[in-house]
């Protein structure tokens, strides 16, 4: 059950390139988890305090996910050389992937779930965006209820997590995998950023291995 909490979360470990009105900025997601299993508590209770943070600028994009005690993702993407770096840390140690945006859609074509996409006439206000909902339903049946802004737009090239189908940026997601809910919501935006040149910086950072995404499989991850 604990792997299936890391699979839903890495599932929005993603690249998110953004172009819009807004051309550059920092929005923080907050997290929350939940589950009615009981077995599943104290991994749960592992998770508390996790949260998003995404970095955006001409064409760059960084993703931070802290997961609580769990694990830490960071992941940098460059559009305008195509670059991608991703940084892992955890119990499985402190490891680091230099990869291109190609290479990763590549190796991703044949593992992303599909999805049938409802578009719903619903709409909600999200920290003053106007957000129109889309439900996700994987060949499993699982449902994923994305609320998202079409006031922003995002390239899909090098993630995994949006939907081609589904316009805009996503301003809140409520998934559900194996009685798994997670719920991540925009709970804050700044429009612009105080230190670009170190966020997207692609250099590896001490302490990091470098593996292959093959070697990052092959254990497990």
């Amino acid at each position: 059950m604990k792997k299936s909490i890391l699979t839903l979360l890495l599932v929005l470990c993603c690249q998110v390139l953004i172009n819009a009105q807004i051309t550059e900025g920092h929005f923080t997601y907050k997290i929350d988890v939940s589950s009615d299993e009981p077995d599943m508590q104290m991994a749960l209770g592992m998770m508390q305090g996790s949260k998003m943070d995404l970095y955006f600028k001409d064409k760059m994009t960084r993703v931070e996910m802290n997961m609580g005690a769990m694990m830490n993702f960071t992941s940098i993407t460059n559009e305008n050389d195509g670059t991608i770096l991703t940084l892992m840390g955890g119990v499985m140690g402190k490891n680091a992937i230099q990869s291109t945006i190609e290479e990763t859609e590549k190796m991703n074509a044949d593992k992303m779930p599909k999805y049938e996409v409802t578009f719903s006439d619903e709409t909600k206000t999200i920290e003053g965006y106007n957000c129109k909902k889309a439900i996700l339903t994987d060949e499993e049946g699982n449902e994923s209820v994305f609320w998202y802004t079409e006031e922003i737009s995002i390239s899909k090239r090098g993630q995994n997590f949006m939907n081609e189908e589904i316009p805009g940026m996503a301003m809140q997601y409520d998934m559900n995998n194996n009685g798994i809910k997670m719920t991540m919501t925009v709970s804050k935006i700044e429009k612009s950023l105080n230190d670009s040149k170190s966020l997207f910086d692609m250099t590896v950072p001490s302490g990091y291995k470098i593996m292959t995404p093959e070697e990052m499989k092959a254990m497990g991850m």
